[in-house]
């Protein structure tokens, strides 16, 4: 362990960072809370008393310090604690007063212990990351883009584990998620592996970074901005929204220029295979189950089902997945079935190449080009009949969360 931990700069996986990771596992669980001198086990149980005494007659340790072979800062103590404790023993479990004390008092925000990890690190780590520490630690001046010895920052702890509240704060804090890690990988670039929530959260916020916009990037009327559930489509392009009639005719003038119509030159006719489909597993769950990163919702599942379809004719809003050749690299491959749902997948069919050459090929160049990570994108369609899906591939929609 000490060998790799001695090699300098970031640890990437061709230097030993995941058996690192197992071994500082091994050994962390080894870590006797009783064992810590009264302060740091004062911090750790959420004693504002100690702590907040000890501070104020000057018998407080130095807080830049750390304690224990980890490393450990008075900070990261108190979130490990909070994220940990849960006997409620007189006096403790004040860990959000301990923790504002602490800062006051100028503990070391961002010490980081012996793997590089600040407090804001530990917040931010499934299966029990802390919203509430996080944001504190971030008011007073955390560094949102601290990068611990694998070179990750503390964003990419909450998209691997799902957390979109988390995720969402760190971003607007100033997360960088064009920031590699010591394998060359960013946040950006890896959003995909960890579900369409987060993957939806990412692409926004790179699109905000450029001041691009995407269709249906938001729920709300396109001319009065107005959030509400239920909005109207413009029913020749059926993608732009808007909250009422009177809406739609006051923004016709501005919208007119881009609406394109469902025409044969925006669209492509698949069909589909509506067989009955069983309920796949998510990309984002077999990567976690493979990263070992519990979260708050892992739990046993029950295997696969079959979910009813709908043949109705009818307008809606789906997602076109390309099949993929390695789920390692999430290359896409240049045959097989394309995978087609909704949201709530009361449509659900896959669309093979043969039989389907023209439009396969020219949706899946569209999802190359333009959509998240060359392998899935997220279009405006109708069902005409069962034998009859009919794609506009000319507006791509933002990323939604399914």
């Amino acid at each position: 362990m000490c060998k790799i931990m001695e090699q300098p700069g970031f640890i990437s996986i061709k230097m030993g960072s995941e058996a690192l990771r197992k071994m500082l596992q091994v050994e962390f669980r080894k870590l006797d809370v009783n064992q810590l001198r009264p302060f740091a086990r004062a911090c750790f149980l959420g004693d504002i008393n100690i702590v907040s005494k000890a501070v104020l007659d000057g018998t407080a340790p130095d807080l830049t310090g750390t304690e224990t072979p980890f490393k450990l800062g008075y900070n990261t103590l108190t979130v490990l604690g909070v994220q940990r404790v849960t006997a409620d023993v007189p006096d403790t479990l004040k860990h959000m007063d301990v923790l504002k004390c602490l800062l006051r008092s100028n503990a070391s925000l961002d010490v980081p212990d012996v793997i590089g990890h600040t407090a804001l690190h530990h917040a931010c780590t499934s299966p029990h990351p802390h919203f509430e520490a996080a944001k504190v630690l971030l008011e007073n001046g955390a560094n949102v883009n601290a990068q611990n010895r694998y070179g990750e920052l503390p964003v990419i702890l909450p998209m691997t584990g799902g957390d979109v509240k988390l995720t969402t704060l760190l971003l607007e804090r100033g997360a960088d998620l064009d920031i590699p890690d010591a394998n060359g990988d960013t946040p950006s670039k890896l959003a995909v592996l960890f579900g369409p929530q987060i993957s939806a959260v990412a692409q926004r916020w790179g699109r905000k970074k450029t001041g691009e916009t995407a269709p249906w990037e938001k729920r709300q009327c396109e001319n009065c901005k107005a959030k509400a559930n239920g909005l109207m489509r413009c029913a020749r392009c059926r993608v732009v929204r808007y909250c009422s009639t009177e809406c739609q005719r006051a923004h016709w003038k501005a919208h007119k220029p881009q609406c394109q119509s469902f025409s044969t030159a925006t669209t492509v006719t698949l069909k589909p295979e509506l067989r009955e489909v069983p309920v796949l597993g998510s990309v984002s769950e077999l990567t976690r189950e493979y990263l070992g990163v519990a979260t708050p919702n892992s739990r046993a599942k029950p295997a696969p089902g079959l979910r009813p379809i709908s043949l109705a004719s009818r307008n809606m809003v789906i997602k076109v997945q390309l099949p993929i050749e390695s789920y390692a690299s999430l290359a896409p491959s240049a045959s097989g079935e394309l995978l087609v749902y909704t949201k709530k997948r009361d449509f659900l069919c896959t669309v093979p190449r043969l039989g389907n050459e023209k439009a396969w090929d020219a949706i899946a160049q569209k999802i190359r080009s333009a959509g998240v990570r060359g392998v899935k994108a997220y279009f405006a369609a109708e069902l005409k009949s069962p034998s009859e899906l009919v794609v506009k591939i000319a507006d791509v929609l933002a990323e939604q969360p399914f």
